[in-house]
């Protein structure tokens, strides 16, 4: 019987809870693989055995033929397309589970067919994202025809030209380390999946720990906006949570999808959910060398130009800097967005020039906080780089 583990334990407590009396699932070796007696499991039951090997249409195991691996109820074959896949057994007195012995025996047929074509579906699952992988991420491609005819054997073209597109979900980390937080992220993925092969059959939808990849039919750098804008409001109105897109450089398209999707990855991680939650691969400067920096160099560079501050202090400073940046240096601007004098706001300034050593009114010091400002954005969610 080609069940998950998993599987055979929840056909045994659906079937357990309708005849309430212990339900025990053989294999086609006659071992017990799933029971709601957990002492049974792993087992071998020799009723099983003869039923199989014999091809019996029951088997009642009396008190008295009771032995230390088969006890008294009523076993019945689990057959699938005429051939006995495994055997189900109920424990218990012959009056109390002969009669509803064959209704036993169809519901847990029709369970068990079910969980077969579920196990099926995982396996093809498995085999497409393997594929996937592969072509977004790895060296598919340089394979040749081998690759490719992989790819047709599983209905993909990877001779169609197609754009890339990077989503994240904000708030990934936090959501991950619940379960609740996991089915709304599971969530966002079915929404986003749903969509996006809908709207055109030859697009393709990857699933990676952090982030989803979505390859679609060429179109033009406003096409691709009004797409993953489209996205983000779908997401926002339906699961409560900021997406954040990053689209590739190529309207045309290309085959090269692994690089395509690297450039819109780049460009991913310099959106900001609320604030820029799309940009364009052709918008970014300094985010096409941010990646290639460690995140633990990266809490460095900030301890060192923000020396003996916490996070939260540290979050506080670059608040008030990245306010300062979207003002574009204007003291009078800056501090109606921050709600205070502008006499306040430029003491603020002094005291972060006396912390730090560097000036952001100097034309030569902005660089130092802009990357310091950057990447804070790149990090300040991991708990691993904060914790310690």
């Amino acid at each position: 019987m080609y069940l998950s583990v998993q599987s055979a334990q929840q056909i045994a407590l659906e079937i357990s809870g309708l005849v309430k009396q212990h339900v025990n699932l053989m294999d086609d070796k006659g071992f017990i693989i799933a029971s709601t007696d957990p002492l049974r499991i792993g087992h071998f039951h020799e009723g099983a055995k003869k039923i199989i090997d014999q091809q019996l249409p029951e088997l009642y195991v009396d008190p008295k033929d009771e032995t230390l691996t088969t006890r008294t109820g009523i076993n019945l074959p689990i057959r699938i397309d005429d051939t006995i896949v495994g055997v189900v057994g109920i424990t218990g007195p012959y009056e109390q589970v002969f009669n509803y012995g064959q209704i036993v025996k169809k519901m847990t047929e029709i369970l068990v067919r079910e969980g077969l074509a579920q196990e099926e579906e995982r396996l093809d699952n498995k085999i497409r994202n393997r594929f996937l992988e592969d072509w977004v991420l790895g060296n598919g491609l340089q394979s040749g025809a081998e690759f490719e005819e992989r790819g047709a054997r599983l209905q993909i073209d990877i001779r169609r030209p197609r754009r890339a597109a990077v989503l994240r979900i904000d708030g990934f980390q936090a959501l991950s380390s619940t379960g609740e937080g996991q089915k709304r992220i599971e969530l966002v993925e079915q929404r986003v999946r749903s969509f996006i092969c809908e709207e055109n059959a030859g697009n393709i939808f990857l699933r990676l720990p952090t982030k989803q990849v979505c390859l679609v039919a060429p179109r033009s750098d406003e096409q691709m906006l009004h797409l993953a804008t489209t996205l983000v409001n779908l997401i926002e109105k339906s699961c409560s949570l900021a997406l954040t897109v990053g689209i590739d450089d190529t309207p045309a398209g290309t085959e090269d999808v692994k690089s395509a999707t690297a450039r819109a990855n780049k460009a991913s991680h310099a959106c900001r959910a609320g604030q820029t939650p799309i940009v364009l691969y052709r918008q970014i400067s300094m985010e096409l060398f941010m990646e290639d920096i460690p995140p633990a160099v990266k809490r460095e560079y900030l301890q060192k130009i923000f020396p003996g501050c916490d996070l939260e202090t540290l979050r506080s400073w670059l608040r008030l800097l990245e306010i300062y940046f979207e003002a574009e240096g204007s003291i009078d601007l800056a501090s109606e967005k921050l709600f205070m004098h502008k006499n306040t706001l430029q003491y603020k300034l002094k005291k972060l020039r006396a912390l730090t050593g560097y000036d952001v009114r100097l034309p030569s010091n902005c660089a130092v906080f802009f990357i310091a400002l950057s990447f804070f954005r790149e990090i300040q969610n991991d708990p691993t780089l904060w914790n310690s």
